[in-house]
């Protein structure tokens, strides 16, 4: 959402690379400059391809590195662009977001919520209170147990908040939904 992404892929749901392109080909002749994004979230799968890793190495908890996703569907939106663009090959740029989408200019937000959880994780500290992290919940500064982020996987609750035809997210009203609606509940 923050992002202004026509289409979004996430690992929670295998998507169909034909239906992605025939969306974004479809955004794309509706945008006055004629260009459309999709965001790929590392993980995301699409039909008749698996999770996609950098290579064997495992951290320290057994996981293997995701990469390199984004890379084979822009491949393949390449190629199958003709079919939605009248026989025309569209031209894909493969942007791999990684830091320079965590460099640009804070607002008040990125400003503010830091300050404040620095100030939060110091009264911990004092108090000499550990196994806490510094949060903030239902619009209100707070602290809870680290277990809160390590007993279980967070993944997005599909059914809730992905639109599985639209590739995108899922969403009425904004009426009385917290500041992160996408945050769980």
């Amino acid at each position: 959402m923050a992002g202004a992404a026509n289409r979004c892929v996430i690992p929670e749901h295998t998507f169909d690379i034909e239906r992605l392109c025939e969306l974004l080909a479809r955004d794309r002749s509706t945008n006055p400059s004629s260009y459309a994004v999709v965001l790929v979230s590392e993980g995301a799968m699409y039909q008749g391809v698996d999770m996609v890793f950098q290579n064997d190495e495992m951290d320290m908890y057994g996981h293997k590195k995701l990469g390199g996703v984004g890379d084979m569907i822009s491949q393949q939106l390449k190629l199958c662009s003709p079919k939605y663009n009248n026989g025309k090959r569209i031209n894909v740029i493969n942007q791999r977001l990684s830091y320079l989408v965590r460099c640009g200019d804070p607002d008040a937000l990125d400003s503010i919520v830091p300050m404040a959880f620095g100030n939060l994780a110091l009264d911990l500290i004092l108090d000499k209170k550990s196994g806490r992290m510094v949060s903030l919940r239902n619009g209100q500064y707070d602290h809870v147990p680290i277990s809160v982020v390590t007993s279980r996987k967070k993944i997005v609750d599909v059914d809730k908040h992905y639109n599985t035809d639209r590739l995108r997210p899922k969403y009425k009203s904004f009426q009385n939904k917290p500041l992160f609606i996408m945050t769980s509940d």
